[in-house]
């Protein structure tokens, strides 16, 4: 959760969390057919429901009764936005959406739209990076390494509506480790090349809440559109 203290904004995952500046993109050299291995993409564990300021009355106006009053108010906004997350993960989780598996068949389907040959191949992934080897399962083959950092809904403040966000990286490897491409994609209302439709704008937390279905969907169109933009940039 993001939320101001003594007026200053804190940033728990999204401010001043800019990607580092990624290596050039090589071209790829198509010889000997598009053929790529897909090690199994990195998603997080929970589908994140954000805000980058208060979404309580008590959050916002708890600083002005000073140090107890700021403290009180952002303890009690933690515990709203705390059951408002775990509600949102027993909908998703109700409905089936997992989305490692999601992932993985979106990127398969555009990189198969654009006329690749997919081989998946099975890793562990300990943690959101880049992997630190590439075990080639296809001789020649370079492997495509996909990192979704960030994933779920954002409101950038009480009177912003909850939004979509997709923050992904990728590396292209070839043999011998070398990187032919690397790059990232964004999607939310704070950056990124793409705004977010509007058609899965939420106004208030309680609109989202209701509509679990149309959620997904765009949390669908999201991965979707990161997905497609991968794709084309390996071309």
């Amino acid at each position: 959760m993001l939320y101001p203290v003594a007026g200053v904004m804190v940033c728990a995952t999204l401010v001043g969390c800019t990607p580092p500046p990624l290596a050039a993109t090589v071209v790829y050299d198509h010889t000997g057919g598009k053929v790529i291995d897909l090690p199994t993409p990195y998603a997080p564990d929970q589908v994140a429901l954000e805000s980058m300021t208060p979404i309580t009355t008590a959050g916002t106006v708890g600083v002005l009764f000073g140090p107890l009053g700021g403290a009180l108010g952002a303890a009690y906004d933690q515990s709203v936005q705390q059951k408002r997350q775990a509600a949102f993960d027993t909908q998703l989780a109700q409905r089936g959406f997992v989305t490692a598996a999601l992932l993985q068949q979106q990127i398969t389907r555009q990189l198969q739209a654009e006329g690749y040959t997919v081989v998946p191949e099975s890793v562990t992934r300990p943690k959101g990076n880049f992997l630190d080897s590439y075990p080639a399962a296809t001789p020649a083959a370079p492997q495509l390494d996909v990192v979704l950092e960030m994933f779920g809904y954002l409101t950038a403040g009480m009177s912003s509506p909850y939004q979509p966000m997709v923050e992904m990286k990728y590396r292209l490897v070839g043999q011998g480790g070398k990187t032919l491409a690397q790059g990232a994609f964004q999607y939310s209302c704070l950056r990124g090349e793409q705004k977010p439709d509007p058609s899965y704008d939420y106004q208030t937390y309680s609109a989202l809440a209701a509509d679990p279905s149309l959620a997904m969907k765009g949390l669908t169109d999201g991965l979707n559109r990161a997905a497609g933009a991968v794709a084309k940039r390996l071309n």
